[in-house]
C-alpha cells in the first residue's frame, strides 16, 4: 500500500530531492563543497529577512540539538530567561535550562492556547536577559506572535531565540521585523528533506555575544561553527548528502519565494479545515499555524485509533501525539510535497471513518 505522509515530520519530499538522497555522497572538504556550504548560509539569511552581517551554522543533529545549542550559546547560570511553555517543546526549553543550570521562569499555557496579547503586554522582562518560544508548539498545533513578541523584546532589550522549526515556511518569519536574534530550523519539515540537520539563524546581537561567551560544550559550541564557516566548511563531519538536498532546495524556493510557500501552506490548511466542517472533529487550538491542523474527537472515536484506521485501511498516515494527549488530539500537516488532492483524500477517508 503506498503511503502518504501528513506528519509534522519527516513529510513527502520532493522528485529532485529524492534523486539527490540516491547519489554517492561525495567528499567534502573540497572547495566545491565549501560553495554549496557558503551558499546555503546567504539563501538562509536572505529568506529568514535576516539583518545584514548575519550568519548560518549548519547543525548536523536533530532540532533538540539546535534548541541546546542555543540555549547553552546566549545564556548561562547568569541569565534569567523566560520561556514560554505551552507543550512538549516548550517545556523541553525548561528541561534543557535544568540540565544547564541556567535559570529560568516560564508561562505555562493550557494545551492550545496561544499567549494573548494582554499576556504578551503583561511578560516581566526586564528580570529576563533572553525570551524563548517555539514559534508554533508542534504537539498541540498552537501558533504565537512573534510580531508581538518581537517589539516586546524590543522596548525591553531582551534578547529572542525563536524555534521555527515547524513555522519557517508554513507561517511569515522576518526576523529583522520581528526582533529575532537567534531563528532555529530543521531539514525535515517544511524544507521537505530528509532528517538530520538543523540550521541556525544568527543575527549581529547573537554574533556579539558569542564572543563574550565561553561555552562548555566541545560539539555545541557555535564559535567552532563560526570559524569554519568563514571557508564554508564545518569543525566536524557534517550531513553531507542532506546538505546537497538543501542547496537544491533553497534554489527551488528562491525562485518561487517564501511568501509564495507560505500562502500555499496557508491555502492548504484553509481548504482543508473547511473540507472537515460536520465532522466530529474540532481544531484544537485556538490560534493555529498553517503547518498542521491539531484536531480533537468529539464523539466515541479516540485520536489514536482514528489514526490507526487511517494507516492500516488507507496508508493516509497523520500525527499521533503521545503523553496525556494520546487520546485527545491527532496532527493533519500541510507541509511538504502535498496538493489539494492529498488532503481531498484524506477528508474522504475521514468521512468514511466517521460517519
Amino acid at each position: 500500500m503506498t503511503q502518504i505522509l501528513f506528519t509534522a515530520g519527516p513529510v513527502e519530499m520532493y522528485s529532485e530531492t529524492l534523486r539527490i538522497g540516491g547519489e554517492q555522497v561525495p567528499y567534502f572538504r573540497t572547495e566545491e563543497f565549501s560553495q554549496i556550504v557558503l551558499d546555503c548560509e546567504a539563501a538562509m539569511c536572505e529568506l529568514t529577512g535576516a539583518s545584514a552581517g548575519s550568519k548560518t551554522v549548519l547543525l548536523t543533529s536533530s532540532g533538540s540539538g539546535a534548541m541546546e545549542a542555543a540555549v547553552i550559546n546566549f545564556a548561562g547560570p547568569g541569565d534569567r530567561v523566560l520561556i514560554i511553555a505551552g507543550g512538549s517543546f516548550g517545556e523541553r526549553f525548561c528541561e534543557i535550562c535544568e540540565q544547564h543550570g541556567i535559570p529560568y521562569d516560564a508561562v505555562h499555557l493550557e494545551p492550545g492556547h496561544t499567549l494573548t496579547s494582554a499576556k504578551i503586554d503583561a511578560l516581566d522582562l526586564d528580570k529576563h536577559k533572553t525570551l524563548l518560544v517555539n514559534a508554533h508548539e508542534t504537539t498541540t498545533g498552537v501558533l504565537y506572535d512573534l510580531q508581538h513578541l518581537g517589539a516586546a523584546c524590543r522596548k525591553h532589550g531582551t534578547f529572542f531565540i525563536v524555534d521555527a522549526i515547524s513555522a519557517f515556511l508554513c507561517d511569515p518569519i522576518d526576523m529583522t521585523g520581528m526582533s529575532i536574534d537567534v531563528l532555529l530550523t530543521s531539514s525535515q519539515k517544511a524544507l521537505s528533506l530528509a532528517p538530520g540537520l538543523s540550521i541556525l539563524v544568527l543575527g549581529p546581537r547573537a554574533l556579539e555575544k558569542i564572543k563574550e561567551r565561553k561555552v562548555c560544550s566541545y560539539y555545541f559550541a557555535l564559535s567552532r561553527y563560526l570559524a569554519e564557516g568563514e571557508r564554508g566548511q564545518t569543525p566536524f563531519t557534517p550531513a553531507v548528502g542532506v546538505i546537497l538536498q538543501l542547496h537544491e532546495r533553497l534554489r527551488a524556493i528562491k525562485a518561487v519565494g517564501v511568501a509564495e510557500l507560505t500562502r500555499r501552506c496557508a491555502c492548504l490548511a484553509a481548504s482543508f479545515r473547511t473540507s472537515i466542517r460536520g465532522l466530529p472533529l474540532a481544531v484544537f487550538p485556538d490560534c493555529p499555524s498553517n503547518a498542521l491542523t491539531a484536531l480533537a474527537p468529539t464523539n466515541s472515536f479516540t485520536a489514536y485509533s482514528i489514526y490507526s484506521h487511517l494507516k492500516s485501511r488507507y496508508g493516509l498516515i497523520v500525527t499521533p501525539n503521545g503523553g496525556a494527549l494520546r487520546d485527545r488530539i491527532f496532527r493533519v500537516g500541510h507541509m511538504g510535497n502535498l496538493e489539494a488532492s492529498d488532503l481531498h483524500a484524506l477528508t474522504s477517508a475521514l468521512k468514511e471513518i466517521l460517519q
